[in-house]
């Protein structure tokens, strides 16, 4: 239940401090405060921003023209003339969400002797509190009953006080200007300045890349093949999944949504995961549960009200999290669930989403003081007063993200009133959030233009001052395209409108991780049905999965940018310029391009080079990790076409192999029942007289079955037809030249088995699948493997179609120049020959004779080296 002081209650318990004539204290005594001192806040904040409505800062905006007193109510007819009367305070519309209330900070402490306000029109009751935040005493209290006529109000018992707080009912104030009269009774105490003064959070920020700062919002359903563009993913993921009936949590949803796998199929593709714990749960709130997740009747302003879902926040950060010393007696998880502690999958968690949103009503509508208290429980259990709650009691580096904010105008006064919360009911007074997080995005066809960086910088100079150490997540944005809409044309099929689309989308990233926000994630990953949301995603709807523009620029990014750190952002000469530093290698990345709307090229543009340097040109488009090509080397500068697609140029003191087009279909050149190809071969242009090796000749029969690229479209694929059901079977497959793999795909048909691909050099295994789906295409993304020409298929039982490798040659098959002459030839294959019979034999290039990737030498580097240099 929310806690609200209903005025007009207020003004019939305390009509006895509603004075006319001086009683204790004479106005000689007192003078009008200044206003520009005080801080003003509306604690009403639904609706500020509405042109219809007027926040409480009207109520000070003619301070030049109030009365000289509370007892003398009269004013030259001039300035009487001159003051604003029409232009009430009136916050909010909407009775259900409570009273109008303001919260005035007068800087100091006063002594209040009077107050005046500007009667216009209405009769409404208003009650005057002073005293501190939270502990409220009444002061004052009086009915605006006339009209267009100053009245004045005496205090009966002035009282030293740094806050007032006005309380009316909803709707028309009926007032216009206040004015406040006292006088000073001290400066501000070195007491009330600590519990002012901002507490910087212990938690450090998460060491994010650039790449990994780009992401999106996408679900547990989403198929890795469309996630793996991302750096980073917001995952939407519902509260009521995650209590069973009894209150115990869990991890896993029936047949679906193995959270466990889920997030460590993200950590293996170095994808940072944060889930937002979002929505209702009758669990906790009984049926019909509104989004505030306490049990009925309880105070949404008391942290111990959110004891349960501070407790759900702890077992995902025990479970997920780096602690491994959770006291496993702490867990309260379903018996389907392994108690499981530690697992370092994820590093933070949301808290819900949204929480400001006024269209589901009051009972889904947070206010700051009740979002406040949420994110204390879920921060540290109130500081610990509530048992195995929040989440840094399961592991104290783990980060809570507050729920994401829609950007209102009254956004800054939100995060002000939460700290004022924190303030006076933590004894530490940390504001309790790891990751103050936003909905935020380009108001501008162009990003650059728009207000979204001067956004991003006030949020970020807030929170320097007030919540110091904390990080900036923007968690969902989307971008104008009404320019580019073509009546009558799907915007799917409009080459134009997906062509600005992706522009706009990576030049957003690029733009606020330049305005200094610590992650971005766009809205969403694939397009949501109908209406408003059918074109917002990367890819196109849920079970299509088909692969817009936008998506291979964001794959780009994040392949390019995977180490890299901003270091710099200019834009001069009608060219941004951003440079990144790889962490890795010390390879300088410069991105370019054009922050217009109008298909700009601008040619020739001067890109200064170190000396010795290589160049190396990344454009997107094609393949997810982009389009590779050399620019010249041992320039002083280069020239690059500079578009309004950003284009990426990558410097380094090494020259760099280049590949273009990773996970590509790899079609294989022979296959045998025997390792050493003995007996009957297969070349895949005819099916072998023998049976059993027929059956692997049917994994690969139907290759336009299967998609060219691992993270292709399969929408417009046909199924295949050629089934595959022995059993108890091995097959050796030799490749044209060594590959390195990175994904595999399964077309399956019905019941449950096995089937194990292995590197027939070293055995180790690659992937494995239990054949478990029904009649659908399994694409999986696996680890990198060594380079390898030769593999291993074992198949046990089960029944399936069409088998896919995919990977790309391996740049080592051109980089083996082992001893170090220039060449590539044999001479290189015995030199490793000779280093490895002769321990005091010397290699002038080890890392270009360690084929197989395993970082140590061996019998099967020579093997691959001797196959290469072959060729």
């Amino acid at each position: 239940m929310k806690t609200r002081i209903p005025a007009a209650m207020a003004a019939v318990l305390f009509a006895a401090a509603n004075l006319t004539l001086p009683v204790s204290v004479s106005a000689a005594e007192s003078g009008l405060l200044d206003a520009a001192q005080f801080r003003i806040m509306d604690e009403n904040l639904v609706y500020i921003g509405a042109d219809y409505l007027n926040p409480a800062s009207v109520l000070f905006d003619d301070q030049d023209k109030v009365p000289a007193s509370f007892d003398n109510t009269k004013v030259d007819s001039a300035l009487w003339e001159a003051t604003t009367r029409n232009v009430n305070w009136k916050p909010n519309w909407q009775s259900e969400f409570g009273d109008d209330t303001c919260l005035i900070d007068l800087g100091a402490n006063y002594v209040i002797t009077g107050i005046c306000f500007l009667d216009t029109n209405g009769v409404q009751d208003w009650a005057v509190y002073d005293s501190g935040p939270f502990d409220w005493v009444p002061l004052a209290s009086f009915t605006t009953d006339s009209y267009n006529t100053w009245r004045g109000v005496q205090v009966e018992q002035p009282r030293a006080t740094r806050y007032l707080r006005f309380v009316t009912p909803c709707g028309d104030s009926g007032v216009s200007e206040l004015a406040i009269y006292g006088y000073l009774s001290s400066e501000l105490t070195a007491e009330q300045k600590a519990r002012d003064a901002a507490k910087a959070t212990a938690t450090p920020k998460m060491d994010l890349t650039a790449g990994q700062r780009i992401g999106f919002n996408a679900f547990i359903d989403d198929p890795m093949t469309a996630i793996m563009a991302a750096g980073n993913v917001r995952e939407y993921h519902n509260l009521s999944w995650m209590l069973d009936d009894s209150g115990k949590v869990k991890f896993t949803q029936g047949t679906w949504g193995d959270m466990d796998s889920y997030y460590a199929a993200m950590q293996a593709q170095n994808i940072s995961i944060i889930p937002c714990i979002q929505g209702a749960s009758k669990v906790i709130s009984g049926e019909n549960a509104a989004e505030i997740p306490v049990p009925a009747g309880a105070d949404t302003t008391d942290p111990a009200s959110y004891a349960k879902h501070a407790e759900v926040l702890y077992q995902i950060a025990a479970r997920y999290g780096s602690n491994k010393d959770v006291p496993l007696s702490s867990l309260n998880i379903t018996d389907a669930q392994e108690a499981k502690v530690g697992m370092g999958l994820l590093g933070a968690v949301e808290n819900c989403n949204e929480p400001n949103k006024t269209w589901s009503g009051n009972a889904n509508f947070f206010t700051p003081y009740e979002l406040a208290a949420m994110c204390s429980a879920d921060y540290d259990g109130h500081e610990g007063t509530l048992k195995n709650a929040g989440v840094k009691q399961a592991d104290p580096g783990f980060r809570l993200a507050m729920g994401g904010m829609l950007n209102t105008a009254s956004l800054i006064d939100y995060l002000t009133q939460m700290k004022l919360w924190f303030d006076w009911n933590r004894r530490d007074g940390v504001f309790a959030v790891d990751i103050i997080n936003v909905h935020l995005g380009p108001d501008d066809y162009n990003p650059e233009d728009s207000g979204m960086a001067a956004s991003i910088r006030r949020l970020l100079d807030w929170m320097d001052k007030n919540a110091p150490g904390t990080e900036l997540w923007i968690s969902e944005f989307e971008i104008p395209m009404a320019d580019c809409e073509t009546e009558g044309t799907d915007n799917h099929d409009n080459e134009k409108y997906q062509l600005r689309y992706a522009q706009r989308v990576a030049r957003t990233y690029l733009t606020a991780i330049g305005a200094g926000a610590d992650r971005m994630t766009k809205f969403q990953l694939r397009d949501e049905g109908e209406g408003v949301y059918y074109n917002s995603g990367l890819v196109t709807g849920k079970g299509e999965w088909n692969k817009k523009l936008a998506w291979y620029y964001t794959a780009c990014m994040t392949s390019v940018l995977a180490n890299a750190d901003l270091t710099a952002a200019e834009t001069a000469g009608g060219v941004c310029k951003y440079t990144f530093t790889d962490r890795t290698n010390g390879d300088v990345i410069y991105c370019l391009w054009s922050p217009t709307n109008e298909d700009k090229v601008i040619k020739g543009y001067n890109l200064p080079m170190p000396m010795n340097g290589n160049a190396y040109l990344t454009t997107m488009g094609e393949y997810a990790e982009g389009t590779v090509t050399a620019l010249a080397s041992g320039m002083r500068s280069i020239a690059v076409d500079v578009s309004e697609t950003p284009v990426f140029v990558t410097v380094s003191a090494e020259k760099k192999p280049i590949v273009n087009g990773k996970g590509k279909y790899i079609t294989p050149e022979l296959l045998s029942l025997d390792a050493d190809f003995s007996g009957e071969t297969c070349d895949l242009s005819a099916a072998p007289a023998d049976t059993k090796l027929s059956q692997f000749y049917r994994m690969f029969d139907e290759p336009d079955t299967m998609p060219e690229f691992v993270y292709g479209d399969t929408g417009a694929l046909t199924a295949p037809k050629t089934d595959v059901t022995g059993s108890g079977l091995t097959c050796y497959v030799q490749l044209d030249q060594p590959y390195v793999l990175d994904g595999f795909g399964v077309y399956d048909t019905f019941g449950t088995g096995s089937i194990e691909v292995y590197d027939a050099h070293t055995d180790a295994l690659l992937w494995s699948s239990d054949l478990g789906s029904y009649m659908s295409r399994s694409i999986s993304l696996t680890e990198e493997s060594a380079p390898t020409d030769l593999l291993k298929i074992v198949k046990g039982g089960g029944a399936m179609n069409e088998l896919a490798l995919y990977g790309y040659p391996s740049p080592a098959w051109k980089l083996h120049d082992v001893n170090g002459d220039g060449a590539e030839n044999l001479a290189d294959a015995v030199a490793l020959q000779r280093y490895l019979l002769c321990e005091t034999a010397v290699l002038k290039n080890p890392a270009a004779a360690d084929c197989d990737g395993s970082g140590r030498l061996n019998a099967a580097d020579l093997t691959l080296l001797k196959r290469i240099l072959m060729q």
